[in-house]
């Protein structure tokens, strides 16, 4: 009997094809490798990707603005760079979570158990959370190289002497060798993973070894050790399909802050055909922007803005109607309808544009019936 395949998250991710255009597709992540479809619910699969001996790297290290667009690298033992782009920081932050766990998973069932490998006595007052968030420390942790390997270069890896000499140089540890037994720990919890293996167990390595064998972090996750701010324009991230922006709109939303942002259906309003639109929502002021997952390079991104103060949802008119639906009646009376992957993503997003928008309006009777006037 064939073991039922788990998904551990879906949705939507612009990926940079090899033609270095980015195209939006639906991804499942499954215990052991990330799946790409051409869309959501369909059972065509464009290519999967071996999550053995791989690690992601969120936010991407290149920029200021792919940090803002949530862009984040898996890198495979090959060398091979595979670019993602999320919705936002907080998307981002959810797939890169979601995989780097994954990833630890899979270094860890890939060592080698025959022989365990005693952890030698060290004494810190720490715990392993701060001592990982402490060696990705962008300006004072480990420091991160491209290093080249049987003929692969590597990018974000260290020498694992790199490690014991940072333990020895912030006095965390007394002696090199509580460094090697504290590195040995994240290799053993699947915090680290060796590089250049050549018995195809990439990652699987059992010992951890106080000199030039290269390592990297499974998870390099630096979303929280960089700048927090965060760019509520998304210059580069799309353009809208039907109509233009105007100063006025852009200009709401460089003032407003994102709360909420994500990949959602969008239906038109000439055509009703579904389309996939990356939609944010701002606070001060409180609008709602969406538009193409991605625009043109070198052509300024086109928004679609609803102002939500002056806007309200709208219960369905049908009876049992689509419940992963979301309808928004604008301030000139256009609907915007958004679709959900589930009731689930729905509900978060209800629970985010709910309070910014009007008291939600039913459907209005055709006419009011009024009653007659009593006579004296």
């Amino acid at each position: 009997m064939e073991k039922e395949v788990q998904c551990l998250k879906n949705g939507f991710l612009l990926r940079l094809e090899q033609s270095k255009k980015w195209k939006i597709r639906w991804f499942t992540l499954e215990e052991d490798q990330l799946v790409c479809h051409p869309k959501r619910d369909r059972y065509v699969v464009i290519d999967t990707i071996n999550l053995h001996g791989a690690s992601v790297v969120c936010p991407s290290l290149t920029s200021f603005k792919a940090e803002n667009l949530g862009e984040f690298h898996i890198h495979t033992p090959k060398g091979e760079e595979l670019c993602f782009r999320a919705s936002g920081k907080e998307d981002c932050d959810g797939w890169a979570h979601a995989i780097g766990a994954v990833l630890r998973s899979l270094t860890v069932s890939n060592q080698d158990s025959e022989k365990n490998v005693p952890f030698q006595p060290f004494r810190v007052n720490t715990n392993v959370s701060e001592i990982l968030g402490a060696l990705q420390e962008p300006e004072a942790g480990v420091e991160l190289g491209s290093h080249v390997r049987n003929g692969d270069v590597h990018k974000n890896c260290f020498e694992g002497h790199s490690i014991v000499d940072w333990l020895e140089r912030w006095s965390i540890i007394r002696r090199r060798d509580d460094g090697v037994a504290m590195a040995q720990t994240l290799l053993k919890l699947g915090h680290l993973q060796e590089v250049d293996i050549l018995d195809g167990a990439a990652g699987a390595a059992r010992k951890f070894v106080d000199g030039d064998k290269l390592y990297r972090f499974t998870s390099l996750n630096l979303g929280m050790k960089r700048n927090s701010f965060y760019d509520s324009t998304d210059s580069e991230s799309s353009s809208s399909e039907d109509e233009d922006d105007t100063t006025e709109d852009l200009t709401k939303l460089r003032k407003g802050k994102i709360i909420k942002a994500g990949y959602l259906w969008k239906r038109k309003n000439i055509r009703k055909e579904w389309r996939v639109r990356r939609v944010t929502v701002h606070q001060n002021p409180s609008v709602m922007a969406y538009s193409r997952p991605v625009s043109p390079e070198g052509i300024e991104p086109k928004y679609k803005v609803i102002e939500l103060n002056r806007g309200s949802l709208q219960e369905s008119k049908k009876a049992g109607g689509n419940k992963s639906k979301m309808t928004i009646k604008d301030q000139t009376g256009r609907l915007h309808v958004f679709k959900f992957k589930d009731e689930a993503e729905k509900s978060q997003w209800m629970t985010v544009v709910q309070p910014l928008c009007q008291s939600i309006k039913p459907k209005e009777p055709l006419c009011q019936s009024t009653k007659p006037k009593e006579k004296a």
